[in-house]
């Protein structure tokens, strides 16, 4: 296989500590803020952040139909994962529709209600630190959407394909086992 590069788009969000946790795993990262950062990434991860301003910039620089059309796996944090769902219970916003889940934004609260907990992962055997940062909640998925984590019996985490959508904040955690599993997605 050729040499794996994750790009971790940076227009706006948490963009940097994704960048340190993969390279923790020993994986070349890139920012990604044009169209033409894409060349030669293989694995793509959209991070937290507000919607509305990523969808904006992303349009305006021709990013936006880049990342939808991207083959590569992809994984969206928090923010990144309802830009990923293919329906939001909320506001009609347009999102790049990669994973048939509907999605409830900031359904936690406010900023001062963000929290830890600890979860579960399905390919980590010891409990996983969570934290959400106004977060959204997967309210349902579709066919073919496999559920990876949970706190509680509250779906925080799914898999469609090589797609990955985490409510939570995997990149500020100590480990870099969900970034270690999305590296090793085709």
């Amino acid at each position: 296989m050729n040499k794996k590069i994750v790009g971790v788009l940076a227009i706006q969000g948490d963009f940097q500590a994704h960048r340190l946790m993969i390279s923790r795993i020993g994986i070349e990262t890139r920012e990604v803020r044009t169209a033409g950062d894409l060349a030669g990434v293989t694995h793509l991860i959209i991070p937290g952040g507000e919607s509305t301003t990523i969808r904006k910039i992303a349009k305006a620089n021709g990013l936006w139909n880049k990342i939808a059309a991207f083959k590569g796996p992809v994984m969206g944090t928090c923010m990144g994962s309802i830009l990923m769902a293919k329906h939001l219970d909320s506001l009609p916003e347009e999102t790049l529709g990669m994973i048939d889940m509907k999605i409830h934004r900031n359904a936690y609260g406010r900023q001062i209600n963000s929290f830890s907990a600890d979860g579960k992962v399905k390919f980590i055997d010891d409990p996983f630190e969570m934290i959400f940062i106004r977060a959204p909640k997967i309210m349902d998925v579709g066919k073919g959407v496999e559920p990876i984590a949970w706190l509680g019996d509250e779906i925080t985490g799914v898999l469609a394909g090589n797609r990955v959508a985490i409510t939570f904040h995997p990149e500020l955690s100590e480990s870099a086992e969900v970034h270690r599993f999305f590296t090793e997605l085709e």
